[in-house]
């Protein structure tokens, strides 16, 4: 036999635990290396340096940015050039990518960034974006800017660019995960990332193409009824009891259904996957704005509030800051990517902003002959050449780029002539005041130096979208004016494409701003608007066909007209306000018709029966109301549209008109709704009731299906979620660091605290929060430093900053940051103190040397 193996030594139990320890203190030892190693290469490289010096090349003179408790920063210039450069600056070190995003979609090149995207998101929103042409539009102004415009675009574009080229190895985190590096900018860059926000913000021509989607498949009448009227018992701001101005009479026609017979249905498919990068039509009606003046105040001086709403965002829209330098001395909300202050006060005049919704566009519909006229379209009886533009776009990960040809005539570019086959189809072309030349927002930045109302007048003739704006002054001042290029043309271009082979149709010029709807210390003593009717129909020019339905502008005014004397703490509570006006006129239709009814139907009525109408997170009621009214809407509606036409409708119409549509059917029931026809009309009560029983009882199932048998787990709360989803969050698991956990939410879309959930109607329904208030400012026009404002969020884009989410639970929870303006306010709530210096100063600046404003 052959020798036998070695025997291996028997180990004890102790030698076996000995090893076990000592490999799990290296594992753990080496994944303690490994996670600091991750941490300074991802995390700490990335975070801005807030204190100390840095020198900049390009700044001329020594700058402080001061940054208080939230992170917000407090710069102080000596020139007007470094103010702005110090502003590019800081913000870039916050939200680079955030301000990347807003280029690339600007510009029209998100496929180039994350790939064509799921079902060619992101591809069709840049053939869309790309037909627009907003980046040509930007190079344009800035081409006809004056000197000092220019210059100071410069000057925060070189801010940003000093930080760009002084951290290529230390980006944020998104730009390491996507592999990218931004270019330099220019000042067509910080203006195209302010035209961004118009996008979601001019809209009327969704609703008009989807009308006609609509009319086509109904017919006139029942698609007006989907597009309900304004409600009467709601306010508008300004009388015309007599016309100033007598418009010029028009004679149209008014075109037929089988005029869109042939519109292409896709068209509005770039306009959605741009609804999911910037925010929804049918939610995005939900601004609030108001202003009351001493007689009103428990102070004597003004008071002033705003909450702008706006869809979702993270990191948030807005970015706090305050800026000091010659004649400057302003503090509010800037737009990464955009210079100066755009809402708050400087040291005399304060201002809230909200939507009109002012219609600025129009569609036509084209007349081309491919065969017999190419490259053609007729007009005024001639063949005219068309405009032909072709763009290039990179996809991600693509070798060959996907080249598209954009035709346009003399109303503008044709939106499906990249996407649709024109041999098919119908043409329409979009008129646009955004694409008309002398469209401005440069009045923006003119606002941080007015110091009284003639000064405000001429800063808003600088703005070219249509906006509410509220003012108020330190001397005791209120006022309120409509900016906007508003066009002047025939009433037929207001609700459906009309026909562009003709000049009929043609816009007559813009209404003079002296003629735009304006309020200056108005005997009532408050002005309020939130998107509601600005101006009754006596107005002598057409506005809009799509305002909001009005129902928070007059909960506001009841609120306000409550308390005699007001004060901040009751402005806190008007915004945070959530009764449901809506509610309180439909509830009783679902009560009345449970109550008749058994089984579930019949519970539900016992749960809605002494429920106050207010949208809490704990409220069962408000659960039950809202899955309620989203199926009878949808189990209405559905059937009589098709499921296609019946997205696109609620999808490209607002949640407040929803509401007003559901309370007119409720009121009148007739044909077709209901299952109800001209032969069983005298039933039409009792086929409403019966609809009504049947949403009931399935929302019960719904909600029991989503939470169990016991009604007390049903609360609005855990129906109602905002999420606050980082664009790349989608993937895991960066969701895990870069999302923020859902909140549950009170309100709805019709509620002074939006709580915009335009998808409850939707099939199938989300009832997620998807429209907030993007900020909340209330500013005391009797004590400044005695002023709040509040974001979503934070600070900070960087997921691993102290200032990423620190003011979600505070916005969360109705509370507010101080608006520290003062010096002296300033000293006590400064944190960290940053000096940015020229490259070539190397002169240490003392403390007492720093230039104040006031």
């Amino acid at each position: 036999m052959g020798a036998s193996l070695p025997q291996r030594p028997q180990r004890t139990w102790r030698t076996r635990l000995k090893r076990i320890l000592l490999m799990s203190m290296s594992v753990a030892l080496l994944l303690l290396l490994l996670l600091d190693t991750l941490d300074t290469w991802f995390v700490r490289r990335t975070l801005p340096q807030t204190s100390g010096t840095i020198l900049a090349a390009g700044l001329q003179h020594p700058v402080s940015v001061e940054r208080d408790q939230w992170g917000v920063p407090h710069i102080t210039a000596s020139t007007l050039h470094d103010a702005l450069f110090a502003q590019g600056y800081v913000t870039a070190q916050d939200r680079l990518f955030q301000m990347e995003l807003n280029r690339c979609i600007a510009q029209g090149r998100l496929a180039e960034t994350f790939g064509a995207g799921v079902n060619n998101k992101f591809l069709d929103a840049d053939i869309l974006l790309r037909t627009l042409g907003l980046y040509h539009v930007a190079q344009t102004q800035v081409a006809h800017a004056d000197v000092a415009t220019r210059a100071l675009l410069q000057a925060y574009a070189d801010g940003v660019n000093a930080f760009l080229t002084t951290h290529k190895g230390d980006l944020p985190l998104e730009f390491t995960l996507l592999g990218i590096t931004p270019a330099l900018w220019t000042p067509a860059d910080v203006l195209a990332a302010g035209t961004t926000i118009t996008l979601s913000l001019d809209s009327a021509w969704y609703y008009k193409y989807t009308r006609a989607l609509l009319q086509m498949k109904v017919g006139k009448d029942i698609a007006n009824e989907l597009f309900p009227a304004y409600p009467a018992e709601n306010p508008t701001l300004l009388t015309f009891s007599t016309p100033t101005i007598t418009p010029k009479p028009t004679t149209h026609s008014s075109p037929s259904t089988s005029d869109f017979a042939t519109l292409p249905p896709d068209l509005l498919r770039g306009v959605a996957a741009i609804h999911a990068l910037l925010g929804s039509t049918s939610a995005s009606f939900g601004s609030n704005d108001w202003v009351v003046d001493g007689t009103r105040t428990v102070s004597g001086k003004p008071l002033l509030a705003n909450d702008p709403h706006l869809d979702i965002s993270m990191p948030a829209t807005w970015y706090e800051i305050a800026l000091c330098g010659p004649g400057l001395d302003v503090i509010g909300f800037s737009l990464p990517g955009t210079p100066g202050v755009l809402i708050g006060h400087n040291d005399h005049i304060a201002w809230g902003v909200t939507n009109v919704e002012a219609d600025g566009t129009d569609l036509y519909r084209e007349t081309l002959d491919p065969v017999h006229h190419p490259g053609q379209y007729f007009y005024n009886n001639y063949w005219l050449p068309l405009q032909i533009r072709r763009e290039t776009i990179s996809l991600r990960n693509e070798s060959k780029p996907l080249t598209i040809t954009i035709a346009a005539t003399i109303d503008g570019p044709i939106l499906n002539s990249a996407v649709s086959d024109l041999k098919r189809f119908t043409p329409v072309s979009l008129k646009w005041t955004l694409l008309q030349p002398g469209y401005t927002l440069a009045g923006f930045m003119q606002l941080d130096f007015a110091t009284n109302w003639s000064q405000f007048l001429a800063a808003l003739a600088n703005i070219s979208i249509s906006q509410n704006f509220v003012y108020a002054d330190t001397e005791g001042n209120i006022g309120y004016r409509m900016s906007g290029k508003l066009p002047i043309r025939p009433l037929a271009n207001s609700q459906l494409p009309v026909d562009g082979s003709t000049s009929t149709f043609e816009w007559q010029g813009y209404v003079p701003q002296e003629e735009m709807p304006t309020l200056f210390n108005p005997p009532t003593h408050v002005i309020v608007t939130a998107n509601n009717q600005i101006v009754p129909n006596t107005y002598p020019f057409y506005v809009t066909a799509y305002w909001d339905q009005g129902y928070r502008a007059h909960r506001m005014g009841d609120l306000l007209a409550v308390t005699p004397r007001l004060s901040v703490a009751d402005f806190e509570r008007t915004q945070a306000d959530v009764y449901s006006i809506p509610a309180a006129k439909i509830t009783p239709y679902f009560i009345t018709a449970g109550r008749s009814a058994s089984g579930d139907a019949a519970e539900v009525a016992k749960l809605l029966e002494g429920w106050n109408d207010t949208m809490t997170q704990e409220s069962t009621a408000a659960s039950l109301y809202e899955v309620t009214a989203g199926i009878l809407l949808r189990e209405t509606l559905e059937p009589l549209l098709g499921k296609q036409l019946y997205t696109i409708y609620t999808s490209n119409y607002l949640s407040s008109g929803l509401f007003s549509l559901l309370i007119n059917l409720l009121t009148k029931p007739a044909a077709p709704f209901f299952g109800i026809t001209s032969q069983n009309q005298a039933n039409a009560s009792a086929k409403r009731d019966t609809a009504i029983v049947h949403a009931l009882t399935e929302a019960m199932n719904q909600l029991r299906a989503q939470f169990g048998p016991s009604p007390s787990q049903w609360s609005w709360g855990r129906l109602h979620q905002a999420h606050f989803e980082h664009p790349l969050a989608s993937v895991t698991p960066l969701n895990l660091i870069l999302g923020v956990s859902p909140l549950e939410r009170p309100g709805d879309s019709v509620t002074v605290n939006i709580g915009g959930d335009d998808g409850f109607s939707a099939d199938p329904p989300n009832y997620d929060q998807v429209t907030v208030s993007s900020m909340r400012e209330i500013i005391d026009l009797s004590n400044l430093d005695n002023s709040l404002w509040i974001i979503t969020t934070g600070e900070s884009g960087q997921p691993f900053s102290a200032y990423y989410s620190d003011l979600t639970s505070l916005w969360d929870q109705n509370q507010y940051q101080r608006m520290d303006f003062s010096p002296q306010a300033e000293d006590k709530a400064i944190k960290e103190r940053l000096t940015l210096k020229p490259s070539y100063c190397f002169v240490l600046q003392r403390r007492s040397e720093k230039r104040r404003c006031r």
